[in-house]
């Protein structure tokens, strides 16, 4: 870059730094990107959020993602489809009161993928917000680390740009991440934890798996059914759940370490001619934090409640369809699914770096299916109860504390409140 060029970009900092406008013609000409000016202004457009104060995540860009990846490839949902979810659900529900006592009395509701990101977004910004904001402050924090040090005359009046960078950029991320489960996700419970108050489908995606086989289809509606009533009707009967694991959520927020190298490689990753590339960047690097041991600790309390979760909505439904002739073929032609899509570990990986092991979840399934059904909904009903990772992978720990006494919750939580 000659002189002229370096005084006319010095200039256009300025004036972005100060609020100024730039024209976009004179950026594009001035970098050599050969960029369309319209998308350039695009740009400029979403970093006037960012230098807003009090902005730390704009959702709304985030659900823009998401929803632009969501309708790429929707179609028209299939009302017969629709009807025997329905239909199935209804069955479900009377098979799972044999089973547990929990139960969700409101009524299936049906999505398309685009509405499945709409109605998802809410919980994600929940468990995002605290990361995001933690990665903001990380930024501000190290911003002078950020930025060259000939650049320190502008610094100042770039801190809240920089301070919002981290948040966009992990939003945007999430965008990304939620359109694409609305392509594999078939339930709304299906992330580990429900995305609404009601047990749902994306009937779309329900209609592909069903294409693939050549019977036992309305076996697999049935089972399908089961397993999204057994998560709704655990989540709705102990609402302190979710707010547990969003509890955990910023448990491991609050250590964040921002690797602001691997920000900086992303960025230098990213072509200007090329909007999908950020995507795909997104994709490939994942979290930008680094973890502690305090961490690694949360990081294992979320991933035993989610394995918790997982292994007894598996245990009811297969206890509550045993009825079905073809259970077992339901069973691994869902799970096969589940290992391909792995819609929770992609939320999970995207939000906190969290691995979620497939053994542990299979573990939990085992345990829960040595307990009879008062045993289990009790185990629930007390969270400070609630087996530990130990007792899922030898569930003899978790047998003999509850033989031994140690079920006895009402009076264990009478002992407290009389202390």
């Amino acid at each position: 870059m000659n002189e002229e060029n370096k005084d006319e970009l010095a200039e256009l900092i300025r004036k972005m730094l100060s609020g100024g406008q730039i024209d976009p013609d004179s950026l594009s000409k001035l970098a050599g990107l050969g960029a369309n000016p319209a998308l350039i202004s695009g740009l400029f457009n979403q970093a006037r959020f960012l230098m807003e104060p009090g902005k730390v995540v704009n959702w709304d860009m985030a659900l823009a993602q998401a929803q632009q990846i969501a309708k790429a490839k929707q179609k028209s949902s299939n009302a017969v489809i629709e009807e025997e979810l329905k239909k199935a659900c209804e069955i479900a529900s009377l098979w799972l009161q044999e089973v547990t006592e929990f139960s969700n009395p409101n009524p299936v509701k049906i999505f398309s993928r685009e509405l499945w990101t709409k109605d998802a977004l809410p919980l994600f910004s929940k468990l995002g917000t605290p990361v995001a904001e933690k990665m903001s402050k990380a930024l501000a924090e190290n911003l002078e680390t950020l930025l060259p040090e000939e650049m320190n005359s502008v610094l100042q009046p770039a801190a809240q740009f920089i301070q919002n960078a981290g948040a966009a950029i992990f939003a945007t991320q999430l965008g990304v991440v939620i359109g694409q489960l609305s392509e594999k996700a078939l339930a709304a419970g299906e992330i580990g934890i429900p995305i609404i108050d009601r047990p749902g489908f994306i009937t779309q995606n329900v209609e592909e798996l069903l294409t693939d086989l050549e019977a036992q289809k309305s076996e697999l509606i049935i089972y399908l059914a089961l397993r999204e009533l057994a998560i709704s009707s655990l989540f709705y009967s102990n609402r302190y759940l979710s707010d547990q694991i969003t509890t955990q959520v910023i448990e491991f927020a609050s250590g964040l370490k921002v690797e602001l190298g691997g920000i900086q490689e992303m960025m230098q990753q990213v072509d200007p001619q090329d909007p999908e590339s950020v995507n795909r960047i997104l994709e490939a690097n994942g979290s930008f934090a680094s973890k502690s041991p305090e961490q690694e600790i949360a990081l294992e309390r979320i991933e035993t409640l989610l394995a918790l979760v997982e292994g007894f909505a598996d245990a009811l439904a297969f206890e509550a369809g045993k009825r079905l002739p073809n259970l077992a073929a339901a069973v691994e032609i869902l799970a096969r699914r589940r290992a391909t899509a792995m819609v929770a570990e992609k939320t999970f990986q995207v939000l906190v770096g969290l691995e979620i092991s497939p053994k542990l979840r299979r573990d939990s399934k085992s345990m829960w299916e040595k307990l009879n059904k008062e045993q289990r909904d009790d185990l629930w009903r007390h969270p400070d109860q609630l087996p530990s990772r130990a007792e899922i992978e030898n569930p003899d720990l978790l047998i003999t504390r509850i033989t031994s006494g140690g079920d006895d919750f009402d009076g264990e939580l009478r002992k407290l409140l009389d202390q």
